[in-house]
């Protein structure tokens, strides 16, 4: 809880201007919208009575509060790249490693949903603030 509420005043701080490592973010936006994909699922499966992987109660509050996180930090205009990334990595690797697992999903339906994760991280990554910057200098 310590980290979540030092984290919010960082996340405005980073995301009140425009930079060259930001993410666009509209409220309908694709990004948006793949982004809530990836929650919901996650939560979901954190829901469920006998999840594909159980978590232990703290990493339970940490997914929790990493989700709650990344909902403040799209609900702005744009976001950090990097920001991004760092908050959903931990989300993105359970959402990833349950769709895995899950005996109810066929090849297909594992194929869509881990595509989803895999274009945010491509998205985060391509507009990573150190290579905006080097290639402008």
């Amino acid at each position: 809880m310590k980290n979540l509420l030092l984290m919010l005043p960082l996340l405005v701080a980073s995301c009140a201007s425009t930079s060259p490592g930001s993410v666009p973010i509209a409220p309908d936006g694709p990004v948006s919208r793949t982004i809530e994909r990836v929650l919901q699922r996650t939560e979901a499966y954190m829901e469920m009575e006998s999840p594909p992987l159980p978590l232990p109660d703290e990493a339970r509050g940490q997914i929790e509060a990493a989700i709650m996180t990344v909902r403040v930090m799209t609900a702005l205009p744009e976001v950090s790249g990097d920001l991004l990334l760092v908050t959903m990595s931990g989300i993105i690797g359970l959402h990833d490693t349950m769709i895995q697992m899950d005996p109810a999903l066929d090849q297909l339906e594992r194929e869509i949903y881990l595509e989803d994760s895999a274009r945010l991280v491509s998205l985060f990554e391509s507009v990573d603030i150190r290579a905006s910057v080097a290639i402008t200098n």
